[in-house]
């Protein structure tokens, strides 16, 4: 090593000493407080984001409906902007469309995504109106805008069939685009994260025969044809209307308060195509099914009227058929109904027994009582499917008399069969509190079977779909305490005393009757020509528990509300007569209230 090297070796070391002591001495000094006990300090959370179920928010939809069905008509709206009144117009049309002529003041976005985007940009302070081309988009809009917090109606008919035809049109008419910028309202995130799927989903049926959520008429049919299994057809139309027409194999839940509550008969496996009158109220119906987990589309165009010609299902010269309306039966059945109320007295009966009137008898009692010994001509339907399978069998063109042991399910016998298009009676207090008590019925009693084999009526697809539905329901509460779609008395007791809130108790025995005296808790609804009308106040998530005097109007009611969605049951005996001890809550001792 030379001498320069070493100097500069020398000099190196020397600066590297002088660094590490500058370096030591800036370090400060710290104390160990590992073993110090600290106070706690608060730290500002930001404010957890209410967790919403769209299921929910859907439920709200419609059992929050306003009489308006979330639409305005267009005559209206456009008198409301030459108003100037405070509100938010969205054009959810092409934006070619939309720069041609649009409503002034209308902000565009267009049909899809940009919906869903622009949530944040529309205020919610006030009212928002949203119109598409028919109105049937803009019905989907409309129910994703609520749920999304918002006001907001659909303009009826869109913009081709609604408010181009409006007189006047051209005054509130623009091409100055008008647009939303700032983000003025904030959206639940998990109301915002299922609105993009919802309008990011359009683009994965764009190319299908769904687009736009929506099916054409000649698609549906064509499936129709087919015998298609993978759709399952829902209107939305009214009762009468349906009864009057409809594509065939249908349901009906008609649009109107409450009407999510059918919506749990819906498959989740299945297409679910809905339609209305034009398309724009079975497009909230898509909407709201989609966002509760149904795979639906609406038909384009709806059944069809004259004012959206032409499209639409009548519209296009498709065929429909015609049913009867449960609802429509059973409101005929109480507004129509005669003086005997569906009864017939016991000694009248043998009477006509005696006389030989040609007439069926109908014991549904079991098969090992009525081999016993029953009236001279009487056929076997023991009470269950039995009844329902011999439908057909039954003759339409004479009287049908109904016996069972007391009365009381013969009472709903009788109601489903009336709606079935018999001429039905129960026979009073059955068996074993009318026939067996009158004076020689022994004369009119045999051991020799009668039995009908030939189909000689026909019923409607749709109620022998309902009552086979009723019979087989009686298996699901065959172990329960509402064996027979009836409660005992006892039972009835304790829950009462229980204060169980899952049930209503129903008396259908007359205000005055009421009066003198009823069971704790009970509302009155007297059975009569006018029952069919209170049963709009019945609530359907509870059980709902009839009584009147013995048990057989009772079950003529219970069976009218089980077939119009109710959870009806009767009390055995119902309140108790003489004529039917022990049966019966006072021929049991039990408490009334006046």
């Amino acid at each position: 090593m030379n001498k320069n090297t070493s100097k500069v070796l020398s000099l190196l070391l020397i600066l590297m000493l002088a660094f590490s002591i500058a370096g030591c001495a800036s370090t400060p000094v710290t104390e160990d407080t590992s073993m110090e006990v600290k106070e706690d300090v608060a730290v500002a959370e930001e404010p957890a984001a209410e967790v919403v179920s769209l299921e929910t928010l859907e439920n709200e939809y419609f059992a929050n409906k306003p009489s308006d069905s979330y639409m305005v008509n267009e005559v209206k709206f456009v008198e409301m902007v030459k108003n100037n009144e405070n509100m938010t117009i969205l054009d959810i049309r092409s934006a070619n469309d939309y720069a041609a002529g649009h409503v002034k003041g209308a902000v565009n976005a267009p049909w899809g995504t940009a919906i869903s985007d622009i949530l944040t940009k529309i205020p919610s302070d006030k009212p928002l109106y949203v119109y598409c081309y028919s109105g049937q988009t803009a019905g989907q809009a409309v129910n994703t805008l609520v749920v999304a917090g918002f006001e907001a109606r659909t303009v009826h008919f869109g913009w081709n069939l609604g408010l181009s035809k409006v007189e006047g049109i051209e005054a509130v008419t623009s091409t100055e685009a008008n647009v939303l910028t700032e983000d003025v309202t904030e959206i639940n995130p998990v109301v915002q994260e299922a609105l993009n799927q919802y309008y990011e989903g359009l683009s994965a049926v764009k190319d299908t025969k769904y687009k736009n959520y929506k099916i054409s008429e000649a698609n549906l049919k064509e499936m129709l044809d087919n015998k298609d299994d993978s759709i399952f057809l829902v209107s939305v139309r009214q009762a009468v209307d349906f009864s009057e027409g409809h594509i065939e194999g249908a349901i009906n839940i008609p649009w109107a308060k409450g009407m999510q509550e059918g919506f749990s008969v819906l498959p989740k496996d299945k297409k679910i195509v809905v339609y209305c009158y034009t398309g724009q109220t079975a497009g909230e119906t898509t909407a709201g099914l989609r966002l509760m987990g149904y795979d639906a589309v609406s038909l384009n165009g709806g059944m069809g009227k004259a004012s959206n010609s032409p499209s639409g299902w009548l519209n296009k010269g498709y065929p429909v058929v015609s049913s009867l309306s449960l609802e429509v039966l059973e409101n005929e059945y109480f507004a129509n109904m005669p003086k005997h109320i569906y009864k017939i007295n016991q000694v009248e009966f043998l009477d006509k027994v005696k006389a030989n009137e040609d007439m069926t008898i109908l014991d549904i009692r079991s098969a090992d009582d009525y081999a016993k010994g029953h009236i001279k001509g009487a056929v076997n339907a023991p009470w269950g499917t039995a009844v329902s399978d011999i439908l057909t069998k039954l003759p339409s063109d004479k009287p049908l008399f109904v016996h069972c042991y007391s009365g009381q399910t013969a009472g709903q016998a009788v109601n489903t069969l009336v709606i079935a298009g018999f001429d039905a009676r129960s026979v009073n207090l059955g068996w074993n509190f009318g026939i067996s008590k009158v004076e020689g019925y022994e004369e009119f009693v045999t051991t020799d079977e009668s039995v009908l084999t030939e189909d000689v009526t026909e019923i409607d697809k749709g109620i022998q779909s309902a009552l086979d539905a009723y019979y087989a329901g009686l298996s699901d509460v065959k172990e329960t305490i509402f064996k027979n779609y009836k409660i005992s008395e006892a039972n009835l007791k304790q829950k009462i005393e229980e204060k169980d809130d899952s049930i209503y108790i129903l008396s259908a025995r007359s205000a005055e009757d009421y009066a003198k005296g009823h069971i704790e808790g009970a509302v009155n609804l007297p059975y009569g020509k006018d029952m069919a009308s209170g049963f709009s106040d019945l609530p359907k998530d509870k059980k709902i528990v009839v009584y009147c005097y013995s048990g057989q109007t009772a079950g003529q009611a219970t069976a009218a509300m089980r077939l119009l969605g109710y959870d009806a049951v009767s009390l055995n005996g119902g309140m108790g007569v003489g004529s039917n001890a022990p049966l019966g809550w006072t021929n049991k001792g039990y408490d009334v209230v006046q």
